[in-house]
């Protein structure tokens, strides 16, 4: 049975991720995967200091309904992903009409090993997915994902499309 990934909140893209971590060798920019948001909050003052081994990253709404206005986020997250974005397979679109609402993704098996840790780890808690830089998605896990097979919902008009050509684009480039 497909574990599902249901995140039914907003996707959000972000802004640069711009990752600030203590010590002058650490990256400006976080690498493409999955994080554990280990806090997050509207003000920044609520989610510091920042410690060793830990990065902010602002995460912009961009996806959201007209009379929405979400502040930005802040999250403290690792400075690498909990898990990495290794793809076993292109991912698919679950389309109503011309709208994507839904991406299915098949990780492989040592990628899907992880996020099924991750998530059970952190039943309850946000992760977020970072592409490129920039904080692409962040939602509630709801459940533990088994075997590498990942379901992300949208309810934002448009942001299942932008998340899906980001992961497409990053397929190809592998």
């Amino acid at each position: 049975m497909r574990s599902a990934f249901l995140l039914s909140a907003l996707l959000w893209p972000g802004m640069h991720a711009g990752a600030q971590e203590k010590g002058p060798d650490r990256p400006k920019t976080l690498p493409n995967g999955v994080y554990a948001v280990l806090r997050e909050s509207v003000r920044e003052k609520d989610v510091l200091p920042i410690e060793a081994g830990e990065a902010l990253i602002v995460h912009r709404s961009l996806y959201q309904k007209k009379d929405d206005k979400e502040p930005p986020r802040f999250l403290v997250v690792r400075p690498a992903p909990d898990v990495a974005l290794d793809l076993a397979e292109e991912p698919r679109a679950v389309k109503e009409g011309d709208e994507v609402v839904r991406i299915l993704l098949k990780l492989r098996p040592k990628a899907a090993a992880a996020l099924e840790r991750l998530t059970a780890d952190r039943l309850g808690k946000h992760i977020a997915i970072v592409l490129g830089g920039e904080v692409a998605t962040m939602h509630r896990i709801r459940e533990v994902i088994r075997n590498g097979e990942a379901q992300i919902t949208s309810c934002a008009p448009g942001a299942a499309g932008y998340l899906l050509e980001q992961l497409q684009r990053r397929k190809k480039e592998k």
